[in-house]
């Protein structure tokens, strides 16, 4: 998926974005935005006056901040990178309460991985809370080690985003990731193909390449390539229960 960011001036000028051509009808602002090619629609747009009449790129490379993340541009408006800091690791086999079993599955150790993810996630956004606080949540909730069995579903994952006031997403696609990614997002993932018992790994950042860096509740930061990811994507139909195993958090949809 290939994102550019142009800033488009005057009355009735025509502007190639995002493989179409759009045109601009004030003279005076300019827009500034993304041109979505899926849905057809423009994400973030927003008029700013700039008070007088050009047309042209933006000639020199610049950044955006969304979501958490700083999102690179060259100087001809095309994406390079996007770089997300501030990403906590907790483990789920953390010895405060990798051994506390929390409703009806097995102990946090062995079943811990969404709610660890979890917390993850919103210490990044600057909620707060420990896995552990998000394992009691996600079980009162009937989400996790309840009437599943053993493990979360990816509704825990949702359903707690949501409460928080991020917006989150389910899919299961490739492109739907990059994208979420390339825009500064954070993405829970739910992998391990056919296996009875999946994992759910956290991700974010993104370079031309596809490759991310993974929070992973075992214990460890790594890189990888999104490909990795969506080929190992989990089947177990708990983990569908959102519409999709993998789940984007962020401030914007």
């Amino acid at each position: 998926m290939n994102l550019k960011k142009l800033f488009a001036f005057a009355a009735s000028a025509s502007i190639l974005f995002g493989g179409s051509i759009r045109s601009v009808a004030a003279d005076g602002y300019w827009q500034e935005g993304y041109w979505d090619d899926a849905n057809q629609r423009w994400v973030d747009g927003m008029w700013i006056e700039t008070g007088a009449s050009n047309n042209g790129w933006v000639g020199q490379p610049y950044q955006e901040y969304a979501n958490g993340g700083t999102i690179n541009y060259d100087a001809n408006g095309n994406w390079t990178s996007t770089v997300v800091g501030n990403v906590p690791l907790f483990s789920q086999h953390n010895g405060a309460w990798a051994g506390i079993t929390i409703g009806e599955g097995g102990n946090f150790g062995s079943t811990g991985c969404v709610p660890t993810s979890m917390a993850i996630i919103m210490n990044h956004f600057g909620m707060g809370g420990s896995p552990l606080d998000y394992g009691y949540m996600m079980n009162a909730s009937g989400n996790y080690n309840s009437w599943l069995g053993h493990g979360a579903d990816s509704a825990a994952l949702t359903n707690t985003g949501a409460a928080y006031g991020l917006a989150v997403n389910a899919f299961s696609d490739y492109d739907s990731m990059y994208y979420a990614l390339q825009r500064g997002k954070l993405v829970a993932a739910c992998i391990g193909g056919n296996a009875a018992y999946t994992h759910c790994v956290v991700l974010y950042g993104l370079d031309p390449y596809g490759n991310t860096n993974v929070a992973d509740p075992s214990g460890r930061y790594y890189r990888t390539n999104i490909s990795n990811i969506v080929n190992n994507i989990s089947y177990n139909p708990i983990d569908w229960t959102a519409g999709g195993p993998f789940v984007s958090f962020g401030y914007e949809w």
